[in-house]
């Protein structure tokens, strides 16, 4: 068995994250992603497909919502209000200033 070692050898080197992808240096965006193995359930291995649980997270009352929705409402015009006695508060000062 013969050995032969090249004349060019290049050094290369990886950069590896915490979670053990391979990224690029300059980019630093993942090249290689660390493929982790598939592991089937004991209901998958039985033959019998699992069953699937909903993601979907419950509505709260939507009576609670339109109030608050309504309380939204009215700290809008609390504010609209509140903008408006600030220009008027303005303008005297300005037509203070300006005499």
């Amino acid at each position: 068995m013969n050995t032969i070692i090249s004349n060019n050898l290049k050094r290369t080197s990886e950069r590896i994250d915490p979670a053990g992808n391979i990224i690029d240096a300059r980019t630093k965006q993942i090249i290689q992603p660390v493929e982790t193995p598939y592991i089937p359930t004991a209901a998958e291995s039985a033959g019998t497909p699992a069953p699937v649980v909903s993601q979907i997270t419950p509505i709260s009352n939507p009576i609670d919502i339109q109030t608050q929705i309504e309380q939204a409402e009215a700290k809008v015009t609390e504010l609209k209000e509140l903008k408006r006695l600030k220009i008027v508060e303005m303008k005297k000062q300005l037509e203070a200033l300006e005499q």
